[in-house]
């Protein structure tokens, strides 16, 4: 009986058992960093792509809003133009009808316009994609008002 309570209160090889408990644990903790370290530059990198594409989707709108004039009664179309690195933006502004403002002076100390003035009503599409690393399809939409214009 002396021989088996020797054998159990022998603690040689307890330390390297937790040393090796120790080791895996601070492994795992070491892949589950990597891991979340990983997925934080990916949110970065798209970020960074999403931004970009809604950038190149504003810029779409932009010249949508530049393209109106007192003659835009139907639809403006703005065709897929690339701009740098591997953006890319498009747009359209589609006329939707004219708000009537009657007797509306266009300066001060001008005469009334009997007839009256009207502003046109425009509803804007910008879109914006990136083809880079990263794919990102952003769109902004808009509604203006041109105007006045005379009767």
């Amino acid at each position: 009986m002396r021989t088996i309570w020797r054998r159990v209160a022998d603690e040689r090889g307890t330390v390297l058992v937790l040393a090796l408990f120790i080791m895996a644990f601070l492994m795992v903790a070491g892949a589950v960093l990597l891991k979340v370290s990983g997925a934080e530059t990916d949110i970065a990198y798209n970020t960074v792509w999403g931004e970009g594409s809604f950038y190149a989707a504003e810029a779409g709108l932009n010249i949508a809003v530049d393209l109106i004039g007192p003659t835009s009664h139907g639809t403006i179309t703005v065709p897929v133009t690339p701009i740098g690195g591997n953006y890319s933006y498009q747009g359209n502004a589609q006329f939707v009808g004219t708000t009537p403002q009657p007797f509306y002076s266009i300066a001060q100390g001008t005469t009334y316009n009997e007839a009256g003035y009207v502003f046109l009503t425009h509803l804007l599409n910008g879109i914006g994609n990136s083809t880079g690393p990263r794919t990102a399809l952003r769109r902004v939409q808009a509604q203006s008002l041109y105007g006045p214009v005379a009767q």
